[in-house]
């Protein structure tokens, strides 16, 4: 179905208020699920409000109450507690505390610990970052979910990198996950009935299944094998006990993230960085196509591609089922 834009804010928002949500909380939320949807990230938008509220309900969510703090800070880094709130909150409250530190460093590390699920679309935050003439470079894990290469047990969070770059019209985004899917394709799959696709999950006795639910108790398995598998044990560290967050099951903890935000201009002006960007973008482009290629994009420009034309449009689509999900959960 098509939905307005300020239609389906107003919905999101209402709807996580209604669950206890404060209005900042909620808008927040709205915007990185919204991001989403705009994006094509699907795995990413309005699927992930009913995760959140049945989180709430569940109480592994905190709403409201104690605001994150600051718990250590230097003059190029910040650690910031998120009190238990969803990271979709405490990671864009860090981010705006980042951007303004960083306007006297030049450089910063922040490390988010205590947040409960989820951390949503890191692209958003890159986006954001990127719009400030920032490079960010981030690393988040999880819940656990993914499956180490040679295993049959989910130890790590599907733990993506995310790298974005600033230039003079789209930002180059990097945002990729360390699974063959997300945890979002799961909950799209069972929403609506359908199977994922084959070699992407083992099941609690570790046999490959299509079946979400059944790879929802048992795990997703990594991207490129050992590279994937790689990259997840990087980022777990990075994003878990860096920040003294979760690590692995064996250290407890909420999700954690890490980010690094750059100005370029600390090693030459901002100007020739982005013209030389600009120029291998160019230079991608239009290289010569392999049989079958009418075009070649560089790292996050389809997706921004759409969500330009979403704004434009001033709708953009949603699915069915997840849309009767959330109001049968405002007529509760």
């Amino acid at each position: 179905m098509k939905i307005e834009i300020e239609e389906a804010k107003k919905l999101a928002i209402t709807t996580l208020t209604k669950f206890g949500f404060t209005q900042e909380e909620a808008e927040y939320c709205t915007e990185n699920c919204l991001e989403g949807e705009l994006t094509g990230k699907k795995t990413h938008g309005f699927v992930r409000i009913p995760m959140l509220i049945k989180s709430v309900k569940g109480e592994k969510i905190k709403v409201g109450g104690e605001e994150i703090t600051i718990v250590k800070e230097t003059p190029v880094s910040l650690l910031i507690d998120g009190k238990a709130k969803t990271g979709l909150y405490v990671v864009n409250k860090a981010l705006e505390i980042g951007i303004e530190k960083v306007k006297k460093s030049g450089m910063l590390i922040i490390g988010v610990t205590n947040t409960a699920l989820i951390s949503g679309l890191i692209g958003q935050y890159a986006r954001k970052a990127s719009e400030n003439d920032l490079i960010f470079i981030g690393f988040n894990n999880s819940s656990g979910g993914l499956i180490p290469y040679g295993s049959i047990k989910e130890i790590f969070g599907t733990n993506p990198v995310t790298i974005s770059v600033p230039t003079n019209d789209l930002p180059v985004i990097l945002d990729m996950a360390s699974s063959k899917i997300t945890w979002g394709n799961l909950l799209i799959a069972k929403a609506e009935g359908k199977s994922i696709p084959e070699n992407t999950a083992l099941d609690a006795e570790g046999n490959v299944t299509t079946d979400p639910e059944k790879a929802m108790e048992g795990g997703l398995l990594p991207y490129a094998e050992h590279k994937g598998s790689g990259m997840a044990f990087m980022v777990e560290i990075l994003g878990g006990a860096l920040t003294g967050s979760r690590c692995g099951h064996n250290i407890e903890g909420g999700w954690g993230s890490v980010f690094i935000l750059v100005d370029p201009n600390i090693l030459r002006p901002i100007d020739e960085f982005k013209k030389d960007v600009e120029s291998l973008i160019d230079e991608v482009k239009t290289s010569p196509k392999m049989k079958g290629f009418n075009e070649i994009y560089f790292p996050g420009e389809q997706s921004q591609k759409e969500r330009q034309r979403n704004i434009k449009a001033g709708e953009f689509e949603l699915s069915d089922t997840i849309f009767e999900q959330i109001n049968n959960l405002l007529k509760e």
